[in-house]
């Protein structure tokens, strides 16, 4: 059974993500926006470690090297945070 087959993923208003998007998201390396007018050191960086659903929002979890934690829902990772693609 995947995600697909439940109703779970239909979670979140418009500010929330969809269960599959904020699971998809775990472990991918992120930095702020505002990091990225000049290529950020690795202090910078940080990673989603986590989802959290709660009353039917779905938000994402992410931690930070200076031992900070975030919570952010849809709208706010996405004015806030950039995806760091791998450069392969």
């Amino acid at each position: 059974m995947t995600t697909d087959d439940l109703m779970i993923s239909a979670f979140g208003g418009p500010d929330s993500f969809l269960l599959d998007e904020a699971v998809a998201l775990i472990n991918q390396h992120v930095v702020r926006k505002q990091d990225l007018r000049k290529r950020p050191s690795i202090e910078k960086l940080g990673y989603v470690a986590g989802v959290v659903t709660l009353n039917d929002e779905v938000e994402i979890l992410i931690k930070f090297r200076n031992d900070e934690l975030i919570q952010l829902n849809k709208r706010g990772f996405e004015a806030l945070i950039a995806v760091v693609l791998d450069e392969k």
